[in-house]
């Protein structure tokens, strides 16, 4: 039996006392990390997908009525860009490269509001490629609490099914008279 200093019998509230998630020294290290973020790493611009469940096959689980947002949000991640392989088969090119897209956790929530969606793009403004997020984890982790999302990427390669990627739409020329 634990005691307290006065002699009573130690009793738990209910609630995790051994751990303050709420203390500032988090919310400091967070912003630190969100800082370090954006000198350190690049935009990217997020396209959230919408997935339509009357257009999704049945067999394949795909969505072949999917839409993507018009409007991009930019986020800062740190990536190390990759040279592309594409490779010659028998069905015409295939780019079967992967790459790893590491954000602030907190960050990422303030700006989309919630994790973001398997299927939605990626797209780098400084190389003009798309990718789709295949898989997505939480990376680092201090005191309970996730600091870093970790965003694995495919390159995105234009199908019948995907339909075509942002990077086929024009850019909108705003001429000033």
């Amino acid at each position: 039996m634990l005691y307290r200093k006065d002699g009573k019998p130690f009793k738990v509230s209910g609630t995790r006392q051994q751990f303050n998630d709420m203390a500032p020294e988090l919310t400091l290290f967070d912003r630190w990390d969100q800082e370090a973020i954006k000198i350190g790493g690049s935009p990217i611009y997020y396209y959230e997908v919408f997935i339509q469940p009357q257009t999704t096959d049945p067999i394949y689980m795909e969505d072949r009525g999917k839409l993507y947002s018009n409007t991009p949000v930019e986020l800062w991640c740190v990536y190390e860009p990759i040279p592309s392989t594409n490779t010659q088969t028998a069905f015409g090119y295939d780019a079967p490269d992967e790459m790893k897209f590491e954000f602030n956790y907190r960050s990422l929530l303030d700006a989309i509001g919630h994790p973001p969606a398997i299927g939605s793009m990626l797209r780098t403004p400084f190389l003009k490629e798309d990718w789709h997020i295949v898989q997505r984890n939480l990376g680092e982790f201090k005191m309970y609490k996730a600091l870093r999302m970790e965003l694995l990427c495919m390159r995105f390669q234009d199908d019948a099914v995907s339909g075509p990627s942002i990077s086929t739409k024009k850019d909108i020329d705003y001429k000033i008279v």
